[in-house]
């Protein structure tokens, strides 16, 4: 039961400055702030966060998320609710919202979500198939598509199996790329007897059906009738190959990888990288790419290494099915594939072997490695030395460790400024933080993309990153302050969580 009552349009700001005066308030010994803290667990030392966790089960709510969400539905704009609900995965919100705004029903078929995206299919995405029922007994279309500029995306190119088979019996239009994802080879077949060209029809992100093939006999299928095994998608400029070595990722689960039919592609003439090659665990064909060029060993996931060609094109498909920075080295380890593994470090030279070796945490290699090469460190080249940004970036805390007590440089900068402090901030990581400025990396340091300090990726990483539950950002920004970094100056309000915009402010009195 709640002890408090929302009035009919709550206003965020006014909640917020309730939880900011209890705490105030108990931190001042006050006896009533400090009993309605006790009487939910809070004991000493309220810190912002529980005060708003204090306010949020006050007016009934078991989180001050769960309250914000409401708020946000009850006083923000119709479209705005909908978002908010929709990417809670809520479908009783969602129903509330659509019936406290019917206005709504006449636009759930345009771009409201990310990505241009309509409403069906972002709830497809989620994988709620309740969602999916709100929204069609509210009017939406179920072949609704984004308007993504490279390629529209539709509810089947998305949705898990058993959700496919729902929305086909809801209505859903099985077209060439959704049968070859699905692994519907008799329909593809039939599809392409009827309309041959349709082997070249580009679907989301300008992908072609080879894109989506979740089978050989597909795959197969597709080159009997002309695919073009080495076209590239419009977004991402990468070929079928090289989306079979990755998952497609969305928001509440990856499809699987596609190992088998990318071995096929490869077979039938299919180009491939050192990148590819690792995580289908091809020694042969690893080592044939080192022995024509052996520098491809230092090949990373980045855009040195797979450069666009359109500037508005997303990048490799590789920066979201392995991540940015990944080596060939880290894929064939992922993929449990040793003699890749063992073949790649023994072309490698010492520094990205240490690299590598910090990466897995192996202390042990780290310091062997060392020992054998003790002059490893004092001789990195600059791109070497930037290694360390890659691994905070990935959040690697015990390689950035590693490697920082071997004696491997903290004052590293990729070309737009961005240092390992920029990523760890970002992350919200107060071990890496304190292993970076123990090893004097700069505080006030800004990269040349954003304009952002440390300290200013640390705010907005609080709100952004996609690992922000993990992360102590308060401690983060106490850290960054007592080591001197100066507070953002921007043109609008900072933005940041409650609890570390109270630190700033702190700071600043």
């Amino acid at each position: 039961m709640s002890l408090r009552e929302l009035p009919a349009r709550p206003n965020l700001e006014h909640l917020k400055n309730q939880a900011r005066t209890l705490q105030r308030a108990a931190l001042d010994q006050d006896a009533s702030a400090t009993a309605r803290l006790a009487a939910f667990g809070v004991t000493s030392n309220p810190k912002l966060a529980d005060a708003l966790h204090v306010i949020a089960r006050e007016y009934g709510f078991d989180t001050w998320p769960a309250l914000k969400l409401h708020v946000e539905v009850k006083s923000g704009e119709p479209e705005a609710a909908l978002r908010a609900a929709i990417r809670a995965g809520d479908a009783a919100l969602v129903r509330d919202v659509l019936k406290l705004h019917p206005s709504l029903k006449t636009k759930l078929n345009e771009p409201l979500m990310d990505f241009d995206t309509p409403a069906i299919v972002a709830a497809v995405q989620k994988g709620s198939r309740e969602m999916v029922d709100a929204l069609l007994d509210a009017g939406a279309d179920i072949n609704a598509r984004s308007r993504w500029w490279a390629g529209s995306f539709g509810v089947l190119d998305s949705a898990n199996a058993e959700l496919a088979e729902y929305l086909i019996a809801r209505g859903a239009v099985v077209d060439i790329h959704a049968a070859a994802r699905l692994g519907k080879v008799d329909q593809v077949r039939e599809l392409l007897q009827q309309k041959p060209e349709l082997v070249h029809a580009r679907g989301g992100d300008g992908q072609l059906p080879l894109h989506f093939a979740a089978t050989v006999d597909i795959a197969e299928l597709l080159l009997e009738y002309g695919a073009d095994i080495n076209a590239r998608d419009i977004d991402h400029e990468s070929t079928a190959a090289q989306y079979m070595a990755c998952q497609r990722q969305y928001m509440e689960w990856r499809e699987p990888y596609r190992h088998d039919v990318a071995r096929f592609l490869i077979a039938r003439g299919a180009e491939a990288d050192i990148l590819l090659a690792s995580a289908i665990g091809d020694v042969a064909l690893v080592e044939r790419i080192l022995n024509d060029d052996p520098e491809t060993v230092r090949t990373t996931v980045s855009e040195r290494y797979f450069p666009k060609k359109n500037p508005e094109a997303g990048g490799t498909i590789y920066m979201y099915g392995f991540g940015l920075t990944r080596s060939p080295h880290s894929i064939a380890h992922q993929f449990g594939h040793k003699a890749v593994f063992d073949l790649l470090m023994q072309r490698s030279a010492p520094w990205l072997r240490l690299v590598q070796a910090a990466e897995l945490g192996d202390a042990a290699m780290v310091k062997r490695i060392v020992e054998q090469h003790p002059a490893v460190i004092t001789r990195l080249t600059e791109h070497a030395a930037r290694r360390i940004v890659g691994a905070a970036f990935r959040n690697n805390t015990r390689a950035v460790e590693l490697l920082l007590e071997q004696g491997w440089p903290s004052k590293v900068a990729l070309e737009n400024g961005q240092t390992p402090l920029h990523c760890a901030s970002w992350h919200g990581n107060i071990a890496m933080v304190r292993a970076l400025l123990a090893h004097e990396a700069p505080v006030n340091v800004f990269e040349t993309e954003y304009g952002g300090s440390p300290l200013a990726w640390a705010l907005h990483g609080s709100l952004n990153s996609w690992e922000r539950e993990k992360g102590d950002y308060p401690a983060v920004t106490r850290a960054l302050l007592e080591a001197g970094a100066k507070i953002p100056k921007p043109e609008r309000p900072l933005e940041a969580t409650e609890e570390v915009l109270g630190i700033i402010q702190q700071h600043k009195e």
